[in-house]
């Protein structure tokens, strides 16, 4: 189906929809964390959905009967100033269809990026670029965007080649999410922390849509962390879309892509890399609908309990029921009296009581929460 006028309504609506496979979710808003761990709410929306690739999941792909529509980059700086204003949002999600090469599309989301900051908006911006972006544009847009980065989708080149045949993996990705990381080290050089943007790199997967396992998709996220300075990679999990190659594949459960968050944040807050989850994964490389970090503790019984008035912060980290800001209120609050202390002090005490002593007391033996 061609494009055809809607009104402005509209076109946001169809525009939010369509941007399922860029940020896991059909509303007009979504979600990501600063630098800081706050969770903000951004406006998100594609600048087009015509698009001429050709990914084999996806619901804009080239020649697929799909309603086409667009925003200027007027009408998007308006909606997000808009939404800015009556605090409905602190900042912007914006991605896009590819408008005939990655070059001409990266250039019409400069315009929206370019128009807001003139404009003085001091709001969040996250973009999702086009593979093959070139790479004068993408310093470009580190000089405004928060967040940005392309789509590695899966694991690997073999894997890439079979659901986004137009686009080549190590080239228009890899390559990409390496200058990427250059542009975000060179501005973390040039500005001093709080005095202007420093953006961060980051990617998505799209989790069951080429076969890969949980396994494949935590070791190449702990590459990607190595070799890219990737931040914060996101899940999409697969469902099949009527009228592409892949509509009679099965859908992806949406608790895989759950865990897989639950993984990341252990990769990245918690320091731990992936050889040290493969204690989680099933035979086939899977995880299973269950809280990893809960198993982790459950397939090391010997590092248990720890007491928590002795622990090293990295042995506190592998409690259940404590994060990374639990774990510094703890050695800051020491000596820790009782339970009723860690409850206040943020410990999930339903998760942690079979992982730790206080004051050489338990509540519960470890065994009986063992699988």
């Amino acid at each position: 189906m061609g494009e055809k006028y809607f009104s402005l309504t509209d076109r946001i609506r169809i525009l939010s929809e369509g941007t399922k496979y860029d940020s896991c979710n059909q509303t007009t808003t979504c979600h990501t964390f600063t630098p800081d761990g706050r969770c903000i709410q951004l406006y998100k929306t594609l600048m087009t959905n015509r698009c001429s690739g050709e990914c084999l999941y996806c619901p804009n792909r080239c020649g697929r009967e799909v309603t086409r529509t667009s925003l200027t980059p007027e009408e998007i700086a308006r909606i997000t100033w808009d939404l800015y204003r009556r605090n409905a949002i602190e900042g912007l999600f914006l991605s896009s269809g590819i408008v005939g090469d990655p070059e001409k599309t990266t250039q019409k989301q400069l315009d929206v990026l370019r128009l807001l900051r003139s404009q003085g908006f001091k709001g969040y911006i996250h973009t999702r670029l086009m593979p093959g972006v070139p790479r004068d544009l993408l310093r470009e847009v580190s000089l405004y965007a928060n967040k940005f980065g392309v789509n590695a989708e899966t694991t690997c080149e073999s894997r890439y080649d079979e659901i986004c045949p137009n686009f080549s993996y190590r080239s228009d990705i890899l390559d990409r999410m390496k200058w990427t990381h250059e542009f975000v080290l060179k501005r973390r050089k040039e500005v001093n922390y709080g005095e202007g943007i420093v953006g961060a790199n980051d990617t998505q997967f799209v989790v069951g849509a080429s076969g890969e396992s949980d396994g494949e998709i935590i070791h190449t996220i702990d590459k990607f962390k190595a070799d890219y300075g990737l931040r914060r990679p996101y899940f999409m999990s697969f469902d099949p879309v009527p009228d592409t190659p892949l509509s009679s594949n099965g859908p992806s459960p949406v608790w895989r892509e759950v865990r897989l968050y639950q993984i990341s944040y252990l990769l990245k807050d918690y320091g731990l890399k992936a050889n040290d989850l493969d204690p989680v994964l099933d035979d086939k490389g899977f995880l299973s609908d269950e809280d990893p970090k809960v198993l982790l503790a459950q397939r090391n019984k010997d590092l248990f309990p720890v007491d928590v008035n002795e622990a090293s912060f990295e042995e506190l980290l592998m409690v259940p029921g404590i994060g990374p800001t639990t774990a510094h209120r703890i050695l800051k609050g020491r000596p820790i009296e009782d339970y009723v202390q860690l409850a206040n002090i943020g410990v999930v005490l339903k998760r942690a009581r079979p992982f730790i002593k206080v004051k050489n007391k338990m509540q519960s033996r470890l065994e009986a929460f063992a699988p």
